[in-house]
């Protein structure tokens, strides 16, 4: 059995109760699930501003049912927007929820190829990786370094597994039960031997919604593992 079976089978079934699931499970934080899609993005756009860069094409590596795209276009209004997804259902669910927004391309993914052509300047990966048998790993991150551009770059975006509140809520999540965490090391290890860099990791989500007017002390906070996620940033390694 594939990546794509497996994942394929676990998320068809889940499509019409995401949403619903994945609120009672992030209850104890006090926000919608809204709040999570939009801060992952919005943390994006604030760190490549910081990096001088204008990503032109940005694929979404597992767009699920599509709640991140209207954020990718509100925070990248001049990029084109790809989304790939192994299950088929949840793909037809998102280009439904997504047809009014303009240049966003959404295709199922078959476990090994792209559905599109050409390099992207972003690629992006909320909360995917932990679906993703351990052994498809390497695959998965050398198809995403080879479908970067020269100047492209690559955010995975993970629960942070040393965070009891995370657990707690991958735990009670019916669509994680076979969720395996990835670990900031694992992630930064596996990233470096396949070849990508620099590799900076961030830790996010430590404020909850009852003291929500801290919230802008979290970008001095990042470099605490005490987050309830963290994201990897890393460029693709070219040869002088």
């Amino acid at each position: 059995m594939g990546m794509e079976e497996i994942n394929e089978k676990e998320f068809d079934a889940y499509v019409e109760s995401y949403q619903e699931m994945h609120q009672n499970s992030t209850k104890l934080s006090g926000y919608d699930t809204s709040y999570f899609d939009e801060m992952k993005i919005r943390e994006v756009s604030r760190f490549l501003k910081i990096k001088g860069k204008q990503p032109k094409r940005i694929l979404n590596f597992g767009c699920g049912i599509g709640k991140s795209e209207p954020y990718f276009r509100q925070y990248f209004p001049g990029a084109e927007i790809y989304g790939i997804d192994v299950s088929s259902k949840s793909v037809e669910y998102a280009i439904e929820k997504n047809k009014d927004l303009e240049r966003v391309y959404l295709s199922v993914y078959d476990g090994n190829q792209l559905p599109f052509e050409g390099k992207f300047d972003l690629i992006f990966a909320a909360n995917v990786f932990h679906h993703i048998p351990f052994s498809f790993h390497e695959k998965s991150f050398s198809l995403i370094r080879d479908s970067l551009s020269e100047e492209g770059c690559f955010f995975i975006f993970e629960h942070n597994p040393y965070n009891p509140l995370t657990q707690k809520a991958v735990k009670d999540c019916e669509f994680d039960k076979d969720a395996v965490l990835l670990s900031p090391r694992y992630s930064k290890r596996i990233l470096n031997e396949l070849n990508f860099g620099p590799i900076q990791c961030n830790f996010i989500l430590f404020i909850p919604n009852f003291v929500s007017f801290l919230q802008p002390l979290e970008k001095y906070l990042t470099f605490l593992p005490i987050g309830a996620q963290y994201y990897c940033y890393a460029e693709k390694k070219f040869a002088n």
